[in-house]
């Protein structure tokens, strides 16, 4: 049966709605018997014990996460861990916990979540706060990581691994990185020159598009929710940021083609010499050596309005399910998951750890030499929105500031409907 992922999460958020109104009616002292399950009783306490299963997409990273496992059970043999890989496709993982989430199943103890999930599984009440007995300790932790797995005001998902863009640039063009966009745009004239565009980055419209618009937004000091999740935050300096990249197309720092780039074409852009300056994920880091310009490029954080800029996060958060009948072991695991050794595991496998000071270690920046910009890169970065109805969100952002960049519609016709998108993004 293939399901309808956009319907099944606004179904989910109205079950739970009314799952609550009717347990709130059960709770009464009417003399009625308690239909509760032990799971959910032994979950709420978060005093259970025991075996434990954590399910995650297929990615390079299961890596990481099996030698954690390891370790893990090596030092537990009575609270063994399993991992379940879920499919790859992102619709296809949703929809898997989705349905062991409705149905209150306690198959899957820990859950990693998407950063762009995170407020909505929390929302859903699919997963336990993690507070009172269940609190984990986030000292250590790049700040922007945790507030990735917070929802309003409360931790729900503890931070597993992350992610943050560099600004790329040619060395053989230019001498140093540029701090900020006026500097950045000083530096065209040379791209001009060698017939180059100047800036290019991810301007498709699709989820890259909300990424690279947020975080020019986030540079001026605006957003777009409010720390709700729900509420609009629209404002002037909304407007400023996405003035300036319309203003960045009009005037040519920003070439036409780049309305049609996801990573992949931008990537292949700047590989083949075709602009001056990128913005992009580490990956590229390594994938640039086999291209045109090996040895031309350096990299930098993003360029901001008076000093470095901020980027959107990536990355995944992992949380405890509500129907899991061994939170306690679930959350002893986030923690042993958050150590330096696993933390590690991360670095080594060539991704982006949440716990600072594997930054510094020196035999992981000889390996990638990258870590000491990723890691004030990230020291800046910022979540994309915590909203529950994120998917729709991120849309009628991507979609408004697409029409406003083709010169469709004002920016402040484009904000009005970015606002409008955001009042109805879970109806």
């Amino acid at each position: 049966m293939v399901l309808n992922t956009k319907a099944m999460r606004r179904a989910a958020i109205a079950a739970t709605a009314a799952t609550a109104l009717v347990l709130a009616g059960c709770s009464s002292d009417n003399g009625g018997d308690d239909t509760s399950t032990g799971g959910e009783d032994t979950a709420a306490s978060g005093e259970g014990r025991g075996p434990i299963t954590i399910v995650e997409g297929q990615d390079p990273l299961n890596a990481a996460l099996e030698s954690i496992i390891a370790d893990w059970n090596a030092e537990h043999p009575d609270e063994q861990v399993t991992f379940k890989p879920l499919a790859k496709e992102a619709n296809d993982q949703y929809d898997d916990i989705a349905q062991r989430m409705q149905a209150r199943s306690d198959e899957y103890d820990l859950i990693a979540v998407d950063v762009t999930n995170t407020a909505e599984f929390a929302a859903n009440g699919w997963l336990l706060p993690l507070e009172d007995d269940l609190a984990i300790d986030t000292e250590g932790l790049l700040p922007a990581t945790v507030e990735s797995g917070t929802y309003n005001g409360t931790l729900y998902a503890a931070p597993k691994n992350t992610n943050g863009a560099f600004l790329y640039y040619r060395t053989d063009l230019v001498d140093e990185a540029p701090a900020t966009w006026d500097d950045l745009k000083a530096e065209c004239p040379k791209a001009e020159e060698a017939g180059i565009a100047c800036y290019i980055g991810q301007f498709k419209n699709y989820e890259g598009l909300t990424v690279n618009v947020t975080e020019i937004v986030n540079a001026f000091g605006g957003s777009f929710v409010a720390e709700d999740g729900l509420t609009p935050a629209v404002d002037d300096k909304t407007a400023e940021g996405l003035q300036f990249i319309v203003d960045n197309f009009e005037d040519g720092i920003i070439p036409a083609a780049a309305q049609t780039y996801t990573e992949g074409e931008s990537q292949t852009a700047f590989g083949n010499g075709e602009a001056l300056f990128l913005r992009t994920w580490p990956g590229f880091y390594t994938d640039g050596e086999t291209s045109s310009v090996a040895g031309n490029y350096g990299i930098a954080v993003l360029p901001g309005v008076d000093g470095p800029g901020v980027s959107t996060l990536g990355g995944y958060n992992v949380g405890i399910s509500a129907f899991s009948d061994a939170p306690a072991t679930a959350r002893d695991f986030l923690e042993f998951m958050q150590t330096r050794q696993a933390q590690m595991y991360y670095a080594e496998a060539g991704g982006a750890p949440v716990l600072a000071e594997v930054y510094d270690d020196a035999s992981i920046l000889e390996q990638y030499p990258y870590f000491s910009t990723l890691k004030e890169a990230l020291e800046a970065a910022k979540p994309r929105p915590a909203s529950p109805y994120y998917s729709a969100v991120s849309k009628a952002i991507a979609d408004n500031a697409y029409a406003a960049i083709r010169g469709e519609k004002t920016v402040q016709q484009a904000l009005d409907d970015t606002r409008a998108g955001i009042e109805t993004a879970g109806n």
